[in-house]
């Protein structure tokens, strides 16, 4: 099992987590949660969190990489793992492919071109 399977299966269907928790002393948001473990970028957009077992887990979507992680962490924020899937499995590959075919390419070969 990988992907979306694994990630639906540990930890339930993507947003059916919490929007803030509790860790520690502190009470974090998604966003801060991201921020406080270095993985707020600007192509990284959260999507919710959850305790699991005696560790937590924050899921979120990569950009860069164009896949949903679950990033399981430890009270200290210390990584245990992460398992990855591509967003292709969440929307369908049709979905995926139509959001390339509606921005138009341009060759940086041809000028003027549109692909």
């Amino acid at each position: 099992m990988h992907g979306k399977e694994l990630i639906e299966s540990r930890f339930g269907k993507l947003g059916s987590g919490l929007k803030e928790i509790v860790i520690g002393d502190g009470e974090y948001d998604l966003d801060t949660l991201l921020a406080r473990m270095d993985l707020a970028l600007d192509d990284t957009w959260a999507i919710d969190v959850q305790v699991v077992e005696s560790h937590y887990c924050v899921r979120y979507y990569d950009g860069q990489d164009q896949r949903i992680v679950a990033h399981e962490f430890d009270a200290q924020f210390c990584f245990i793992t992460e398992h990855r899937g591509h967003i292709a499995e969440w929307v369908g590959d049709e979905a995926y492919f139509d959001m390339f075919r509606s921005t138009p390419f341009k060759c940086p070969l041809v000028p003027g071109d549109d692909f």
